[in-house]
């Protein structure tokens, strides 16, 4: 990826995101399959460094497995603790965190920008002035997308002082105040700075910053316990895995003080990265959620959560995608990839399966939807 350009938009209802195209894929055989040896096979057959998949069931049970090395050049495996970016996957973890506040009465799904931060209303375009949070989760509210950038544009964000929070206001209070909206429909009107809007929103509401928010209101609740923010591998933990990406036709490990880095002001929108294991828990909450099981919210927060605005079988939900199979019934996805690694949640409540599936490759995006597909298929196989 050329230095300093920012891709973050993984997350594509057109892509299909896991098992649209079923019949491509040959049934796995009959009995039990063991999940290290398939990661091991597919990791191969696309020669990534590492690999890693979780299934989850509503009853709590997790089975998880990882394969390959923290990084091309070491022999160090993978382990089952070891964190993966999950990009573009954290903006479900933003929605549910609204969903929270929803349910509390502390915002309402309408809230709309200006009546949270009324200090905005004079400084920024009219178009902008009457957005609601659920617009802004559900990529309906014209922000600008913020998925790609230039180096002087990365550098500039960068550069912005004081909190998380208050980098959030100063990079909006510019988008806002000075460009235009996104006029694209479906998957072009995808915006990852409109999830800085609704995170900054959250923090009003609440007087704490989207980062401690997570970890008091999600993370703690459900045992997430190896979770971070940015890239997993930095000087203060060089052990944890690399993310891995193509130069000059080679793929290389990040060094750890990788100029190419998500800014802070964005972080809502993608920085959030995590173990497979712990990321399962958070996936079979809302499998739980979706079936109407004891979960972290109500019932009706999480079919909120998981339909589109305009109540179509396919698209953007808050924070997720959905889209409906004839084999698996509804089905709710997310996948996020900065680049260097690729991330994909499944959720099928009629199957009773959640499955994460992450690589620490920026070019995993067909071995991960082999996973999701060779795995799905045998859900109702011993595994």
């Amino acid at each position: 990826m050329p230095a300093g350009l920012l891709l973050l938009c993984a997350f594509s209802c057109s892509d299909a995101e896991g098992t649209r195209s079923q019949s491509a894929l040959p049934r796995a055989a009959a009995g039990r399959l063991d999940l290290q040896q398939t990661l091991e096979r597919i990791r191969r057959e696309d020669d990534l460094p590492g690999l890693a998949a979780a299934i989850a069931r509503s009853d709590g049970s997790i089975k998880a497995a990882a394969v390959g090395v923290r990084r091309l050049g070491n022999s160090d495996p993978i382990q089952l603790t070891d964190r993966f970016h999950i990009a573009s996957c954290t903006k479900s973890m933003t929605a549910t965190l609204a969903a929270m506040l929803v349910e509390q009465g502390r915002l309402r799904w309408t809230s709309r920008l200006t009546d949270i931060l009324p200090e905005l209303r004079s400084k920024i375009r009219p178009e902008y002035r009457h957005v609601t949070l659920e617009q802004l989760l559900a990529h309906a509210a014209r922000i600008p997308a913020y998925t790609q950038f230039g180096p002087e544009r990365l550098e500039e964000l960068k550069s912005l002082e004081g909190t998380p929070t208050q980098q959030r206001f100063a990079f909006l209070t510019q988008v806002l105040s000075s460009e235009a909206p996104n006029r694209g429909t479906g998957d072009e009107a995808y915006s990852n700075a409109g999830y800085t809007v609704a995170a900054l929103i959250l923090e009003k509401a609440t007087g704490e910053s989207w980062e401690q928010l997570l970890r008091t209101r999600l993370f703690q609740p459900l045992g997430m316990e190896h979770v971070g923010f940015g890239w997993p591998a930095t000087r203060d933990s060089p052990e944890q895995p690399r993310g891995h990406l193509r130069r000059d036709g080679r793929v290389e490990p990040q060094p750890l003080d990788d100029s190419y880095l998500l800014p802070v002001a964005l972080w809502p929108a993608g920085a959030v990265n995590g173990s497979i294991g712990n990321l399962a828990r958070y996936a079979a909450d809302h499998l739980r959620g979706l079936r109407g099981e004891k979960a972290l919210l109500s019932s009706a927060s999480y079919q909120k959560l998981h339909h589109t605005l305009d109540g179509k079988a396919e698209g953007f939900t808050l924070g997720w995608g959905v889209r409906s199979e004839l084999e698996w019934g509804t089905v709710h996805y997310g996948a996020g990839s900065g680049g260097t690694f690729f991330t994909r949640i499944l959720i099928v409540p009629q199957r009773d399966v959640a499955i994460v599936v992450a690589s620490n490759s920026g070019e995993a995006a067909r071995a991960t939807r082999e996973v999701l597909d060779t795995l799905l298929h045998r859900v109702g196989a011993q595994l």
